[in-house]
């Protein structure tokens, strides 16, 4: 597994968590990935880590992890995803990938990209049986960075590029969250 690099300047890197609702919800996250930057840079590029705090169970040692989040990049809302490079955690709850957003990859998506906030879907699915003396609520943590960068030898930053975009002016600039009351677990006793 790769370590996630201090970013450059060269980059720019957003950060988001907040909570899935069940397993039949989608969350939907835009990612400010601007148009003018990937028709200038010479290797645009993604790199997405995701992280959830999932119910375990030792009795399923194979799989350990009783949910597991998949996360979809999508130019456009009703866009077909694309696809990074896969990093096998196996149980582990952890993505971590890479998107190529060069001009070639990008040309054979139909239609190709035209807007500047893609979407980031992400939803879970139940994998094991939960641990039976216990009750976990349906609702899933989930938490992502994602940094986007030139990889070429002399990097385009995407920096001025995304504070030029409408979006910017809402984004929060890592802000202290309201406090938050953690979701309980029920212990079932006889």
């Amino acid at each position: 597994m790769a370590r996630l690099a201090r970013p450059s300047t060269s980059s720019a890197v957003f950060v988001w968590q907040g909570m899935i609702d069940g397993p039949a919800d989608i969350v939907r996250v835009q990612l400010p990935i601007p148009t003018a930057w990937l028709a200038q840079a010479t290797k645009p590029s993604l790199r997405f880590v995701c992280a959830w705090d999932p119910p375990v169970n030792e009795a399923v040692r194979g799989v350990w992890a009783c949910r597991r989040v998949t996360a979809r990049l999508r130019p456009e809302p009703n866009a077909k995803a694309i696809h990074g490079t896969r990093a096998d955690h196996g149980s582990y709850p952890l993505i971590d990938r890479i998107y190529d957003l060069s001009g070639s990859k990008l040309a054979k998506l139909k239609p190709p990209p035209s807007s500047d906030l893609w979407t980031m879907e992400l939803f879970y699915e139940q994998t094991a049986e939960y641990y039976a003396g216990m009750t976990f609520p349906p609702q899933q943590r989930v938490a992502f960075a994602a940094e986007l960068t030139d990889d070429d030898e002399k990097p385009l930053s995407p920096q001025a590029a995304v504070q030029a975009l409408p979006a910017a002016a809402t984004m929060v600039r890592l802000a202290v969250p309201p406090a938050r009351l953690p979701v309980p677990i029920v212990i079932r006793s006889s």
